[in-house]
């Protein structure tokens, strides 16, 4: 047998894609004085913003991220992440501090071909200058607010009223595709059909009310137990002459048949203007069904029966339940008529009547149950 790989085709594909981007964020800080002595490492973080399709925040650390020395507290610090899942960026990210006066302004900046961050490794703007020199400065106003504004890859301005974006290389992404050919779905139970309607291979044929309905004993005895042992069994019969099927209408047992080779029953999935040939059909399929032992088809029959169930027919539906063993749809026909505004015209349909005299037992079941409420 030849491999998969020699048969189907299979080609891969992928794209690295590099996007060019910029943007900026105002990151306000109101009362600087305020937050000296917040102690070291701790962060006042700005709010999430994005820039080229991820998030980012901002970090500033009023007396220094670390915890090395504690002459370190006397710096600003600051950080910038992105905060967006399974993501590589690479960039150039500047921070500016810009004069509130207009004069010359304090920048910091990363290098675009080495900056590259992702949310567990991000870039730090360490001992970005010292306490003393920012108080001294004009880069305070009145010391009473401060404003900081920042976005990856671009710029970032500290304590001022404005920040100007810069453009630089955002990220790099890589995306990777498999193709491989689609697989049609199976046609399995149309070939089925076509080898019942046209009779390739026919060696079994069977008289219904003077139809006759050619078959394979194979097919059958594949999807029924009863058609199995009638075939293939000890006491198989002699399959060379037509079997006689009895008590049972030739479209029923046409719409078995297909049941049997295509596993599915148009007549009984489609909608039916008429409410009563849709429930006799499903009663008579109830009964193929549970004589050849065909589960499938006799639970859709239950749930097409259950479905069209009232008044007039739910005593009819019940008795089938009972004499087929269908015991979930017993016990929905009981609840049905148990109901107090059920119960009278159930009492006058016509089947209640043939239900009492093939099933007795029933009655008495159903007065105990009315009864006990239960």
């Amino acid at each position: 047998m030849a491999k998969l790989s020699s048969i189907v085709d299979t080609e891969t594909a992928s794209t690295c894609i590099t996007e060019m981007c910029s943007g900026s964020h105002l990151f306000k800080v109101i009362g600087y004085s305020l937050n000296k002595g917040i102690g070291q490492g701790k962060c006042i973080s700005s709010d999430t913003f994005t820039v080229g399709g991820y998030d980012w925040i901002i970090g500033y650390y009023p007396d220094y991220r670390g915890v090395f020395k504690s002459s370190d507290s006397e710096y600003l610090s600051f950080v910038v992440s992105h905060r967006s899942e399974d993501a590589q960026v690479r960039g150039n990210i500047t921070l500016t501090m810009l004069n509130q006066t207009g004069g010359t302004s304090l920048r910091c900046s990363t290098v675009a071909e080495k900056c590259s961050t992702n949310k567990n490794n991000p870039v730090y703007f360490d001992k970005f200058i010292k306490r003393e020199q920012l108080e001294a400065s004009e880069y305070l106003k009145n010391q009473r607010r401060s404003q900081v504004g920042a976005s990856p890859g671009t710029c970032l301005g500290l304590f001022s009223e404005i920040c100007d974006p810069v453009t630089v290389i955002i990220c790099k992404r890589l995306k990777t595709t498999k193709r491989i050919p689609a697989v049609q779905p199976s046609n399995l139970p149309q070939q089925l059909i076509c080898l019942l309607e046209q009779g390739y291979g026919k060696d079994v044929s069977f008289n219904v009310s003077g139809l006759t309905f050619d078959a394979h004993r194979c097919v059958l005895a594949a999807r029924s137990p009863v058609f199995m042992a009638q075939f293939f069994g000890p006491v198989k019969g002699n399959v060379n002459e037509s079997i006689e099927i009895k008590d049972m209408e030739p479209s029923i047992f046409k719409s078995m048949l297909h049941f049997i080779y295509f596993d599915s029953v148009p007549e009984l999935e489609e909608e039916k203007d008429n409410k009563d040939e849709s429930i006799a059909l499903a009663q008579h399929l109830l009964v193929a069904a549970d004589r050849y032992g065909l589960e499938r088809l006799k639970q859709l029959c239950e749930l097409k029966m259950y479905e069209f169930t009232d008044a007039n027919n739910v005593a009819t539906t019940l008795t089938l339940a009972v004499q087929h063993n269908c015991s979930e749809l017993k016990a929905a026909c009981i609840e049905f008529i148990k109901q107090s505004d059920v119960f009278a015209d159930v009492l006058q349909s016509e089947g209640f009547e043939h239900m009492i005299k093939s099933c007795p037992m029933i009655l008495e079941e159903l007065r105990k149950k009315k009864k006990d409420g239960s």
